[in-house]
């Protein structure tokens, strides 16, 4: 994901971001993992060359587990995140009918726009998420079901 060197005081650190969610985070310092417990995520209005992360000075905490990490089952028509970021735009809303290809919400990642498509022809059954959401890899954000199949 995201790696960063940060000096606290005199001392230098390597830290890489593993996964992030709303309220987790899984964090690697100078080799060590850590669980950490998010209380905020704020964007600056500028955003600064280097991120600094402020870390307990006990040992590794225990990995969050899949459900900590917002994964959960979904179904067939599920639209993933394909990596963390943020979301800028919901370009269809619920009940909405979408062609394979056409635009379902734009996400911001690694500073650049991404367009995540509907896989499918559909309808919109359900949003998970909303404009200036933090999502992680893997996490749903749309489910569009497929229309339903006829015999003649």
């Amino acid at each position: 994901m995201s790696t960063y060197r940060l000096k606290i005081g005199d001392t230098e650190y390597e830290a890489e971001v593993k996964s992030i969610t709303p309220d987790k985070a899984r964090v690697v310092v100078n080799g060590t993992e850590y669980a950490v417990d998010l209380v905020s995520i704020g964007r600056p209005a500028v955003a600064p060359a280097r991120a600094a992360v402020a870390l307990p000075a006990s040992a590794a905490a225990k990995a969050p587990s899949s459900a900590a990490r917002g994964a959960t089952k979904g179904t067939a028509g599920s639209v993933r995140s394909p990596m963390p970021g943020l979301i800028l735009r919901l370009e269809v809303k619920e009940g909405d009918s979408v062609k394979a290809g056409q635009a379902l919400l734009v996400m911001e990642a690694m500073k650049m726009e991404n367009v995540i498509p509907s896989p499918h022809n559909g309808t919109v059954r359900k949003i998970l998420v909303a404009e200036g959401a933090n999502v992680a890899e893997g996490d749903i954000l749309v489910e569009v079901a497929r229309p339903e199949m006829t015999t003649v």
